[in-house]
């Protein structure tokens, strides 16, 4: 599995203790592992335990966008994570790809990967 760094790993890992469903359930897994990458993890970690779904987060920042100071890279990858936790809400692929910095084009692959199943 791709990990940007080291912290990456370790707050999927803290994801995962959050929400156990993680550990069996792909939706919960990509969310966890999208969550999880340092730029979105630092700026969400202070209310996670306020979340009842790794997604909370997104689907508040998207109800009012002062919730978070979230970057361009963040919010695509927040959207992904949307997308692939139930397929809804204003996602395009090209402009979350193109919103990221080269690395996080394989956290994109992976959360697919993680999605299908085909990676933990």
């Amino acid at each position: 599995m791709y990990f940007v760094d080291d912290h990456h790993a370790v707050n999927y890992k803290l994801t995962q203790i959050q929400w156990d469903f993680a550990r069996h359930d792909p939706e919960y897994a990509a969310a966890c592992y999208l969550l999880a990458v340092p730029m979105v993890f630092e700026k969400i970690v202070f209310d996670l335990d306020e979340h009842d779904t790794p997604v909370d987060w997104m689907i508040q920042w998207e109800e009012d966008d002062s919730a978070y100071d979230l970057c361009a890279s963040a919010i695509e990858l927040g959207r992904l994570a949307l997308h692939l936790w139930n397929g809804s809400g204003p996602f395009h692929l090209l402009q979350c790809l193109e919103s990221l910095q080269g690395h996080h084009y394989d956290v994109v692959k992976t959360a697919m990967d993680v999605r299908m199943g085909r990676a933990g």
